[in-house]
Parts: structure tokens; C-alpha cells; sequence
């Protein structure tokens, strides 16, 4: 099939189909080579219908770079009926019509995700015509602005969108869906916070509010600030506090330790007969953030990066050092075992390292001592606790050293 120009100086491109023959008019703006490529378009589509098949994503593209005048006359005559024209803008207007149950913060990252697909596809652009190789070029275009984290939750809303444009047939496959995400975890802002340098934050704080803030993120783990926003005074029971206002992990109870209790009586002390069980205990949140960095000046601290995320990631740390166990940590922090190790228990290197010299140093001295014939048993059982757990190969499988603690 070939597209010819008519006495007047139109072209156009002659079909048949179904038995009937159909013009597609293309107007005198097209030359030769561009009128060609048109017929091969309508020869690919046809060829597609004849064996009953869908019409590839290439094709789609090249349909979508043509005129809009073209296009409406391929919609006339039937070759793209069924197949949505969708643009950009149209589809991030519908999706965010389906998000408009969800928190603000939420509603606002898909619109800012919104924005820097359009800012690189165009708003006119259409949605058939973005394929694989496109959402590579706009991944490796944001990698050079924004940290691979940014770009894996960037990658990961632009997958539900997209989603949703193949569950409303608009589009017939998810361009983003093969494409790989960078690191998503940077270790290089994993700060732990001890205990010490939080009590000495905690001393410069301006009053018990901001105080209590920084226990409940540090001694409590709690996501500050999404959990701690509807919180309220009857929420703290005699010993946990009740957790209702996650939407990730439904209800839940964390144990009310020591560091915050205290905190938080002084507080319900202080109100006096202002206390009101069903008030919410913070209010004025946005300004919280500026007068914590204000306290860290005030104590000589360097300040640390993600501020509540490496308290919440701190307090992780410490409870899965302490040999909890996993349906405890699951009931406390609401999350999995995966999502912890993955995202928030830290690798305290100084601390790991001089752990693993001590305990080789002992096993040194107890390598010399027991080549030179001294009684096994006859070690102390902070000894053997090691032996237990790095020699217990060396003395031999199924004997019996001091009070059974090597098998």
C-alpha cells in the first residue's frame, strides 16, 4: 500500500476493508516520505486485525507523533477504535479523583510525582505513546537530581498510576513495570541515636511537649509524625499506649517505658484541672521540628539526617539487640521482620568490631591455655558462653563442658 498525491496537490492513502474501500485524507502539508509512512501505518494495523491481533505498542507510538487532524481521521474510518487517546494530564486528572480518600501528605506525593511526569513527558503527551525505553530515560533523568531513594518511591507511585490506566483499559500493558529500581535503602543517613545524646537533647527542649516528642520517637519507636497526630491523653494507659490513627498497621499497643512515662505524668501534672482525657496531647505541629533542631544547637550536638526516622530506626536497633522476639517486635513497631532489617536495624560498626577483638582475644587466651592442658571445665561461665557459640567445634561434638552449656 502506497499513499499517492492527488491533481490538486492533496495526499492521501486509498484502503480496502471489509470489502470497502475507505480514503484517509492527509492534506498537502505531507511530502512523499511522510505520506509513506502513514500508508505503512494503516497497512501494519490491518495486517493486525487480519490475524486478530492486538495493536503493538510501536505502532500505537507512531500513530501518536502523527497530526491530531490525521489521528481523528484514523478514529473516523475505524483503525484505532477501541484504542484510548488518553493524554497525560487526562489520566493524572482521573487518578487523583480516585485518591481523594487518602491523606493529604499522600494525595500530595502523587501530585508531585504527577508533576515531574509531565514536566518530562509533556502534557499532551499520550499515554500509548510511553513504552519502556521512555520510563528508563525518565528514571536515569531523575537519578541525576534526587537520591536513589527519592527515585525508588518516584518509580514505585509511578507503577500505580500507570496501573491504573491498564485496570481502566486505557492502556493495555504498565510501561513502568520491568523497570529495575535503584538502591532503596541508603545506609549512608542511617545515624543511631544513643541514649546519651538524646537525654541531652532532651534537657535543652523548651518545654515537656517536645520533650515527650523525642521519647516517644527514640524510647517508643514511634512514626513521628503520622502516629503521634491524633494522639491523645486516654491514650496513655497504666502501661501502654494505645496507637489507632495508623492507616499501615491498624491498631496497636506500645509499652509505656520509663523515659516517657515520667515525661508524660509531669505533664498531666502540670495541667491540673485543664486536664482533659479525650484532648489531643500535641497540637501545633509544624512548628515542632524548627524548635527540636533549635534544642540539638543548644547541646552541642551534631545534628543528625532524617530527624524522626533515625530515632524511630535507633529504638529498632536497641530492642532487636536485646533478643526480643519477632512477634513482640511485630506487635510493638508494626512492621515486619523484612521491612526492619531492610529499612531500620542499623549495623553499629565500632561497636561490632570491638565485640568480635574482645571475643577473639579470649578465645586466644583459651586456645593457649587449653593446648597447655588446663581443665575445660573448669572455666567461668561468661567463658564458656562464647565457647558455646564460636568453639564448640574445637573441644568436640557431644561433650559435656561445665553446667551443659557446651553441647
Amino acid at each position: 500500500m502506497k499513499a499517492y498525491k492527488t491533481s490538486q496537490g492533496n495526499w492521501q492513502v486509498n484502503f480496502s476493508e471489509r470489502g470497502k474501500q475507505r480514503t484517509l485524507y492527509l492534506g498537502r502539508e505531507f511530502n512523499s516520505a511522510s505520506a509513506d509512512r502513514v500508508a505503512r501505518i494503516v497497512t501494519d494495523i490491518l495486517s493486525c486485525r487480519k490475524r486478530g491481533e492486538e495493536l503493538p505498542l510501536e505502532i500505537l507510538r507512531r500513530i501518536q507523533k502523527l497530526p491530531e487532524r490525521v489521528r481523528k481521521s484514523f478514529e473516523k474510518h475505524g483503525l484505532i477504535g477501541g484504542v484510548s487517546v488518553l493524554t497525560l494530564r487526562e489520566l493524572l486528572e482521573k487518578f487523583y479523583a480516585t485518591k481523594s480518600h487518602c491523606k493529604r501528605s499522600t494525595q500530595l506525593c502523587y501530585k508531585n510525582i504527577g508533576r515531574h511526569l509531565t514536566d518530562f513527558f509533556g502534557t499532551d503527551c499520550r499515554i500509548n505513546s510511553i513504552g519502556k525505553l521512555e520510563c528508563e530515560q525518565f528514571k536515569n533523568h531523575f537519578l541525576v537530581k534526587y537520591a536513589a531513594c527519592t527515585v525508588t518511591r518516584a518509580l514505585r507511585s509511578c507503577r500505580t498510576i500507570f496501573k491504573y490506566a491498564v485496570d481502566g483499559n486505557y492502556l493495555s500493558a504498565n510501561p513502568f513495570k520491568g523497570v529495575s529500581n535503584p538502591a532503596e535503602v541508603n545506609l549512608a543517613r542511617q545515624v543511631y541515636v544513643s541514649r546519651e545524646t538524646i537525654f541531652k537533647v532532651m534537657a535543652c527542649c523548651r518545654d515537656d511537649y517536645h520533650r515527650l516528642l523525642l521519647a516517644l520517637g527514640r524510647f517508643g519507636g514511634l512514626r513521628i509524625m503520622s502516629e503521634i497526630r491524633h494522639l491523645r491523653y486516654c491514650d496513655f494507659k497504666e502501661k501502654v499506649i494505645c496507637i489507632h490513627q495508623d492507616t499501615k498497621t491498624g491498631a496497636r499497643e506500645v509499652p509505656l517505658f520509663g523515659e516517657i512515662k515520667e515525661i508524660f505524668d509531669r505533664i498531666v501534672l502540670g495541667l491540673g484541672a485543664d486536664y482533659k482525657p479525650g484532648d489531643l496531647v500535641f497540637t501545633g505541629l509544624p512548628s515542632f521540628r524548627r524548635r527540636i533542631f533549635a534544642a540539638i544547637r543548644s547541646a552541642g550536638v551534631e545534628r543528625w539526617e532524617k530527624l524522626f526516622t533515625n530515632l524511630r530506626s535507633s529504638c529498632i536497633t536497641d530492642m532487636v539487640e536485646r533478643k526480643y522476639s519477632e512477634k513482640f517486635l511485630d506487635a510493638m513497631f508494626g512492621n515486619s521482620a523484612l521491612v526492619r532489617s531492610r529499612y531500620y536495624i542499623q549495623f553499629r560498626k565500632d561497636r561490632e568490631y570491638a565485640r568480635a577483638l574482645e571475643e577473639n582475644e579470649v578465645l586466644r587466651k583459651i586456645s593457649v591455655e587449653s593446648d597447655a592442658g588446663i581443665d575445660i571445665d573448669s572455666l567461668p561461665k561468661e567463658v564458656l558462653l562464647v565457647l558455646r557459640d564460636l568453639l564448640v567445634n574445637r573441644f568436640g561434638i557431644g561433650k559435656q563442658v561445665g553446667c551443659g552449656l557446651i553441647y
